[in-house]
């Protein structure tokens, strides 16, 4: 039993590394949801045989170490922060978006727990870091396969299977340092090669995600390495010298990358670009958002607000500056602030403790005691690197099942090196009748029923909304929808907005029966229901209902889920404007006047808001102060706002119902001269000044389409003929 045990618990360690391929595309989410219910059940499944294996074996009984003590304490920290958090539950379970919760942070402890008590001779580790590295080199073959145009990418930016260029970027980061204890620790010239050659091939590829803050880290690690290498490597000569040569290297490398930054090479190449752009302006915005949770930090200033709860304190304190930038942030984007945010002053010193107490081992204990030899001068430089790499990294971005995942592996190494076993589990002895009869049926039961109670749901629930999009029939797919809610998991908000969105389309379309938009909308407003009950002050909750109930023409609610969303975030401009299209829909332009208003004045660099408050002005009346805001400081931004109010239906449909036919003139001359093509376009602005009385310039126009666009010939004679003889322009012309 004690072999098949360790054979289950090896495989589960092994196995962990290729959820990077893994990509479920019968789940919602499929990047996401895939990976993080399979390394959920995999180190589960893996735990549980390994409670069993330790009971028999004292060998492998859990070490002890500064490492464990420290994530130890911030999952304890965290539990409280959670459970005594604004939303409990998202806090403990997150959602399928992100799958990050407080489940995820105990997983990833588990993991590295059990890597550092079964792996603990050099040869395991090997063949760990080795399976990794050929995970790897298949992730970064599908991301070339992406650059070369041979595979469909999400965008120019690398992401192969991980479905996001941030993501593969600190997985690739991961690799290369890896794969620099790898070449350091072999001493097979052909294997050197290979991973030299791996190392070239993951730089490339972490360039070629465009992922700034990775690069940065990608040389704050390497500056790391080389330089402590160069310092403390009296024994290693020959890599002594290598190390200080790398570090001259790369600072003369960058150097002349940030001199040559300009350089058609670099600014040709749209990820090289994005990189070398880089500058303290870039760090407005997350500055900006930083200032706000701290502000958070400031209210809760102990435990934080729990995981997956930032949204409150972003929406709460809300700076309007950010009006043409995601508008529902669920993460500050550094990992100060997160930790901050999320488990407060006890939870960013919980988290931080695990990199001093990583630092302790790699950099002050060697220093206290010459001596000693855990590490070679050589591991301590590389794991001092992929550290210091991984820290620059979440300064502004933040984690990730895949960067949990090798941040476990990382810390499991280290801690089967300086982990103890504690005398008083080595002492403990456990007759094997009672782990056979007891502890090990016991330990099966409790996992099964977890897999099933805790996992299962939310796995089927995700399969069912996949359904629900794929479905044909309004039936099925409604069936679906309610399949997914049964399995009571913690994805409801989504499954609800989901369902709710597909009744607003529903609404709107002519074709669906009148009996399956009643059988929608029953559903989706109970769950709405529902969901604002669970999730009481979350102010994109009752946006999103908000919007349910006006495109449902359901006014009054609408109106009152709107401000109750202004109470919870007062000067979120998207919200205000949201006011202001409530009132318009029931006739009341004063009122949405004074919302688009108030939307536009609170930045009044807010082009949108700007357009949506001429249009305003428009409808009640207010001609020439509309017309004025189109006016700016300077030539350009005026050009500017000019090309976007041109674009607006909305604005030019308002501004036609006020008789300003000169302004709505203006705009369409703009949608000509960016849509010559457009016979429409063209025939509506000689219309417009044919309303004017300006025949000529309107038959003028007409000749010039027809030169531009031979097939608007025949029509647009008729009508030069029709204004002519002075008929109505359109009378009998196609």
């Amino acid at each position: 039993m004690k072999d098949v045990l360790k054979m289950v618990v090896m495989a589960g360690l092994f196995a962990v590394p290729f959820l990077t391929l893994y990509v479920e595309n019968d789940y919602f989410f499929p990047y996401i949801t895939g990976k993080n219910f399979g390394f959920r059940i995999i180190v589960d499944i893996l735990f549980a045989a390994w409670v069993i294996l330790a009971m028999y074996e004292v060998k492998y009984r859990p070490k002890v170490s500064g490492i464990v003590w420290s994530f130890g304490i911030l999952l304890i920290v965290m539990f409280f922060a959670n459970q005594f958090g604004v939303h409990p539950q998202s806090s403990f379970w997150s959602n399928f978006e992100r799958m990050d919760g407080y489940v995820s942070l105990v997983h990833t402890f588990l993991y590295m727990l059990v890597l550092g008590s079964m792996l603990s001779t050099i040869k395991q580790w090997q063949y760990l870091l080795n399976t990794s590295l050929v995970v790897a080199f298949m992730v970064a073959l599908y991301g070339l396969a992406q650059y070369g145009g041979m595979i469909e990418g999400a965008s120019n930016r690398i992401d192969s299977r991980l479905g996001n260029a941030a993501y593969m970027a600190i997985y690739m980061l991961f690799h290369i340092f890896t794969t620099f204890w790898l070449f350091v620790e072999t001493k097979n010239k052909t294997l050197k090669a290979i991973y030299g050659g791996l190392i070239l091939m993951f730089v490339f590829v972490l360039i070629e995600t465009g992922t700034r803050g990775t690069a940065v880290g990608l040389a704050v690690g390497v500056m790391v390495m080389t330089a402590y290498v160069g310092l403390f490597g009296t024994k290693f000569k020959e890599y002594r010298k290598y190390a200080v040569g790398g570090f001259i290297f790369l600072v003369i490398a960058a150097g002349a990358f940030i001199a040559g930054r300009d350089s058609d090479f670099i600014q040709n190449n749209q990820n090289m670009a994005r990189i070398a752009n880089i500058s303290i302006s870039d760090l407005k915005v997350r500055g900006t958002i930083w200032g706000m949770a701290w502000e958070g930090v400031k209210e809760r200033p102990l435990l934080g607000y729990g995981q997956s709860n930032f949204n409150y304190v972003f929406n709460k304190y809300y700076d309007p500056s950010l009006y043409a930038q995601e508008q529902w942030f669920d993460r500050s984007h550094d990992i100060f602030f997160d930790w901050l945010t999320t488990g407060g002053f006890l939870g960013l010193i919980a988290y931080l403790s695990i990199f001093g107490s990583c630092l302790y081992y790699l950099l002050v204990r060697p220093l206290i005691h010459k001596d000693d030899e855990t590490f070679t001068v050589l591991e301590r430089g590389i794991l001092l690197g992929i550290l210091a790499g991984y820290f620059t990294h979440n300064l502004v971005v933040f984690d990730n099942i895949v960067s949990y995942i090798f941040f476990a592996i990382i810390l499991g190494l280290i801690h089967s090196r300086v982990g103890t076993l504690s005398p008083a589990l080595e002492k403990i002895k456990i007759d094997n009748s009672i782990i056979t009869q007891i502890a090990a049926p016991v330990v099966g039961v409790l996992l099964v029923s977890g897999i099933y109670f805790f996992h299962v749901p939310g796995m089927n629930a995700a399969g069912y909304i996949i359904d629900a999009f794929r479905s044909q029939k309004l039936e099925d797919r409604l069936d679906a929808f309610d399949a997914a809610l049964a399995q009571n998991s913690f994805a409801h908000q989504e499954i609800t907005e989901q369902l709710a969105q597909q009744a607003m389309n529903m609404v709107r379309d002519p074709k669906v029966p009148d009996e399956m938009k009643q059988k929608f909308s029953a559903a989706a407003e109970e769950q709405l229901t529902k969901l604002a009950e669970e999730k009481p002050g979350d102010a994109r909750i009752e946006v999103f209902i908000g919007s349910y109930y006006r495109a449902t023409s359901q006014l009054e609610k609408a109106r009152e889920h709107m401000a109750k969303a202004r109470e919870l975030s007062p000067n979120k401009q998207a919200i205000i404007v949201q006011q202001g299209f409530v009132e318009l829909s029931e006739g009341k332009n004063e009122a949405a006047r004074d919302f688009f208003q108030t939307a536009f004045e609170l930045d009044e660099r807010n082009s949108e808001a700007r357009e949506y408050y001429a249009a305003s002005l428009f409808y009640v009346g207010e001609n020439d102060k509309a017309i004025s805001l189109m006016q700016m400081e300077t030539p350009e931004e005026t050009e500017a706002i000019k090309q976007q109010f041109a674009k607006s239906d909305f604005l030019v449909g308002a501004a036609n119902q006020a008789g300003a036919t000169e302004f709505v003139v203006e705009l369409f001359k703009v949608r000509a001269e960016n849509n010559p093509e457009d016979a429409q376009t063209r025939a509506s602005l000689a219309f417009l000044y044919y309303q004017l009385g300006d025949n000529e310039k309107a038959i003028e126009t007409l000749n010039v389409a027809k030169t531009d666009i031979p097939s608007f010939e025949p029509t647009a004679t008729c009508i030069i003929g029709n204004i002519e003889n002075g008929r109505e322009p359109q009378e009998g012309c196609k």
